[in-house]
C-alpha cells in the first residue's frame, strides 16, 4: 500500500504529463495552420494546457462532490452541457486574455482566425476528462462496496467462532526470537505473504495473514481500517478528513494511514463516535 502522499504525487505527475503531452499536440496541430513565429505557438499551447489543467482539478471537484448520481439523466446531461459551456468560455476567455496581454493585437488577430478549431479541441477534451472522472469515480464506488463486503463477511464470521486472543507475538528473525507484547503494536501492514508488525521499538516480520491478526486481537483495541492494515486504537493521535469518503490517521510514531470506508466505519464503532 503507497503512502497516501506518495500516492498523491504520483497521480499529480501523472496529471501534469497528460496535460504537456495534450501541450505538445496542440503545437504540431497549430504550428500546421499558422505562420507565426514557433516559440509564440509553444508558448500559447503551454498556456492552454496549464489554463485546462486547472479547470479539470476544479471540475473533479464539482464532479466529486455533486452527487451528481441522485440526479435523473436529463438533469444530469443539462449540468454536463452547462459545466462544458462554462469550461470552455473560461478556457478560451482566459487563454485569448493573456495571449492579448503578452503580443497585444498582432498576434491575438492570428490566433482569433483557429478559434472554431480551438474550440472544438476544447470540447474533445472537455468530454473525455468528464468521462474519467465518471470512470474513476464508479471504480471507487466498487472497490468501496467490494471491501465493505468482504470486511462485514470476515466480521460475521469472526463473530461465529471462538477465538482465543493474543497477549502477545514470537517472532523469528535469524537465530533470535523476539516476543512482541500486544500492547506495544503501533499498527500491522501486509507485506505479500508476510505481515509487518510495527512497535516503537521496530519493525518485525511474520509469517501470518491479516485475517488470523484479525481475528487473534483484542476487537475493542485493534481495528482493520484497510484491506492492508490493522491499527492498534490507542496509538493514533490524529484523524482528518482525507478525500469524501476516506480519513487519515496520524499515529503516535509519525506514520499516517488511509482508512477505506467499511474501515471508518468499524473505527468509529470502536472509538464511540
Amino acid at each position: 500500500m503507497l503512502h497516501p502522499y506518495l500516492e498523491n504525487t504520483t497521480k499529480i505527475v501523472q496529471y501534469v504529463l497528460i496535460w504537456i503531452v495534450y501541450a505538445a499536440l496542440q503545437i504540431i496541430a497549430m504550428y500546421s495552420l499558422m505562420t507565426i513565429p514557433l516559440w509564440i505557438i509553444i508558448l500559447d499551447g503551454f498556456i492552454h494546457a496549464t489554463l485546462f489543467g486547472i479547470l479539470g482539478i476544479l471540475l473533479w471537484s464539482v464532479i466529486h462532490y455533486g452527487n451528481f448520481s441522485i440526479l435523473n439523466k436529463f438533469q444530469q446531461l443539462i449540468n454536463y452541457i452547462a459545466l462544458g459551456v462554462l469550461t470552455i468560455i473560461v478556457w478560451i476567455g482566459v487563454g485569448y486574455g493573456v495571449i492579448y496581454w503578452l503580443f497585444d493585437v498582432l498576434y491575438t488577430n492570428a490566433f482569433i482566425h483557429v478559434l472554431s478549431i480551438r474550440v472544438l479541441i476544447g470540447i474533445l477534451i472537455y468530454l473525455l476528462i468528464i468521462q474519467q472522472f465518471r470512470f474513476t469515480l464508479e471504480l471507487n464506488k466498487c472497490e468501496a462496496e467490494s471491501e465493505e463486503t468482504t470486511i462485514q463477511e470476515e466480521v460475521k464470521q469472526k463473530k461465529d467462532e471462538a477465538i482465543e486472543i493474543l497477549e502477545r507475538i514470537a517472532v523469528k528473525s535469524g537465530t533470535k526470537i523476539h516476543v512482541v507484547l500486544i500492547p506495544e503494536i503501533i499498527y500491522l501492514q501486509a507485506d505479500g505473504d508476510y505481515v509487518q508488525i510495527i512497535t516503537a521499538n521496530g519493525k518485525y516480520l511474520k509469517e501470518q495473514t491479516m485475517k488470523y491478526f484479525e481475528e487473534h486481537l483484542p476487537e475493542n483495541q485493534f481495528v482493520r481500517i484497510h484491506r492492508s492494515a490493522i491499527v492498534n486504537v490507542e496509538m493514533i493521535s490524529r484523524i482528518e478528513l482525507y478525500e469524501k469518503q476516506n480519513q487519515l490517521l496520524t499515529l503516535k510514531n509519525g506514520h499516517q494511514l488511509k482508512t477505506s470506508t467499511a474501515g471508518y466505519k468499524a473505527l468509529r464503532g470502536v472509538l464511540n463516535l
